[in-house]
């Protein structure tokens, strides 16, 4: 995927390859790897607070637990993040037709402070790349969540605060973070773009808009002064109306992302079209990639909006590759077969109470040998490979 010409950039309404060719980037999101999610996740801390599993609150019960020591923690998210995803993962996506996919890590996973990368904080990320150059695929680096929390949300790594915009100490770290990131990962031609920050709000339940826009504007220049040539992505969460133009900060080599989860009584087609509308009304002058998305439980829905992307030479990255279907209790049940190409089905572990044997025993269990294909594989199928096998 290295190529001596350049980087994936941004030109006009199209993104382009190192050679200059025009590229779609049609792929898979990593979900519950770096990032566990509650309703999809390995691990619980029933009990322990709140009792719903979040990155900040799964390392604050281990640390409650009398059964580890701070090496084993540490061990212990290893061997998860290690187990969780392995290089047959990379080789079988890049088998499956795609050709990229989307890393969701967070500050949890690089720094112990939220602001300087720890030694060997890149370890992981540098071998995911390696893999995805090893197999033919581009990586978007994704910062899922960042000190403070940008929405409040789970998924975030931490459900309890919404004080990133909110704090100056927080954006700086956020902002020395990207720097970090940028200075790391600045010579990789697989490394397609940086997904600056998920899902951000301007407020607790108000989506996107000009504080998150700023910030974005921040980040950016502070990646561009590190690094002129990898694309920056800017998320318009959750519609395209909650962005801004591009134009007004002077943005260069820049994407827009956005986020679709039809969950109203309308077609997947009305919503479909519901975001081309309102991205053709912003009147944007930059390329689109749909970073999440799901067409749920019908085939027809799915190569409706394979159809869709291609179409409009919409980039996406579909949630997720891998998902846990035991979790019950959160609201939209994984179980569906709806959500990830594969699925495991492992009883999450008590990370406040068990032991490190059982927390490893239960990670030894997450592996990809382990899972099914749903439904939702037998689509890409089709669609990528013209066949059910």
């Amino acid at each position: 995927m290295e190529s001596k010409m350049g980087y994936v950039h941004a030109e006009g309404t199209s993104l382009h390859d190192g050679d200059g060719k025009k590229l779609v980037l049609k792929g898979v999101n990593l979900g519950d790897w770096f990032v566990q999610e509650f309703w999809m996740a390995s691990s619980c801390v029933d009990g322990f607070q709140t009792g719903i599993y979040t990155q900040s609150r799964g390392i604050a019960a281990m640390r409650d637990n009398p059964n580890l020591q701070e090496g084993q923690i540490r061990e212990l998210e290893a061997f998860y993040i290690d187990t969780f995803i392995q290089e047959a993962d990379f080789k079988r996506i890049r088998d499956l037709g795609l050709n990229v996919v989307r890393i969701n890590f967070s500050v949890y996973n690089l720094t112990d402070n939220g602001e300087n990368v720890r030694e060997k904080g890149f370890e992981k990320l540098d071998w995911a790349v390696d893999m995805a150059k090893k197999h033919g695929l581009y990586v978007i680096l994704d910062l899922h969540g960042a000190i403070g929390s940008q929405n409040m949300d789970h998924h975030s790594g931490d459900d309890a605060h919404f004080n990133l915009f909110g704090s100056p100490e927080n954006r700086r770290k956020t902002v020395h973070l990207w720097e970090q990131i940028a200075e790391h990962f600045k010579e990789s031609r697989t490394v397609a773009g940086y997904d600056l920050l998920n899902e951000s709000r301007r407020k607790k339940h108000r989506y996107g808009g000009k504080v998150c826009f700023d910030f974005y504007d921040e980040l950016y220049r502070a990646v561009r002064k590190i690094d002129p040539n990898h694309m920056i992505i800017v998320e318009c969460f959750s519609f395209p109306n909650h962005g801004a133009d591009s134009r007004g900060y002077g943005w260069k080599n820049v994407c827009y992302e956005y986020h679709i989860y039809n969950l109203t009584p309308l077609s997947q087609m009305t919503c479909l079209r519901f975001y081309r509308f309102l991205h053709e009304k912003m009147g944007y002058e930059a390329p689109v990639y749909i970073g999440e998305w799901n067409a749920w439980g019908r085939d027809k829905d799915w190569q409706r909006t394979f159809d869709f992307f291609d179409r409009l030479g919409w980039s996406y990255t579909s949630w997720t590759y891998k998902v846990n279907r035991y979790p019950a209790d959160h609201g939209v049940r994984a179980g569906r077969g709806s959500w990830g190409l594969l699925e495991i089905d492992v009883k999450p572990v008590n990370l406040h109470t068990a032991t490190y044997e059982e927390i490893k025993k239960t990670y030894l269990s997450v592996g990809s040998e382990n899972a099914k294909e749903t439904h939702v594989y037998d689509s890409y199928k089709k669609r990528f490979l013209n066949k059910i096998n």
